[in-house]
């Protein structure tokens, strides 16, 4: 695999969902790692180069915003792209606060598969080494 390939991890408890990243990704030169929850996309950043991560909200055991609050303390250069099908804690829209925590873009769900490709590519490098 070339230096030039950038590693995506897609973190959603939907498999389904997972599974059409993972294929629309690939099929575009991306390498693409899964995690089910927060707990698995951390062990991969812990322990694999990674570029990016399109992070769910809402999931069990880990969810989002507290996956998001570990990557930016612990890997503050890692973009993180959050994304949810809506859900609000009391008024605050979870996509919000997620900007507020340090997302680097959120996507409301459904969003078209293009805009992550787009959001990737104006990314801005290096690569984020785990540590």
């Amino acid at each position: 695999m070339s230096s030039n390939v950038m590693t995506v991890v897609v973190a959603d408890d939907d498999s389904l969902l997972r599974e059409t990243f993972r294929a629309f990704l690939e099929a575009r030169g991306y390498n693409v790692l899964l995690a089910e929850d927060g707990n698995d996309a951390l062990k991969i950043v812990e322990s694999t180069t990674v570029d990016a991560m399109l992070l769910d909200i809402l999931m069990p055991r880990k969810e989002g915003l507290e996956t998001l609050i570990e990557l930016k303390q612990r890997f503050p250069a890692l973009k993180v792209f959050v994304m949810s099908g809506g859900g609000l804690y009391g008024r605050a829209d979870f996509l919000t606060v997620a900007r507020k925590f340090g997302a680097d873009a959120v996507l409301r769900k459904p969003f078209p598969l293009q805009s992550v490709i787009e959001l990737l590519e104006r990314r801005d490098r290096p690569v984020q080494r785990a540590s």
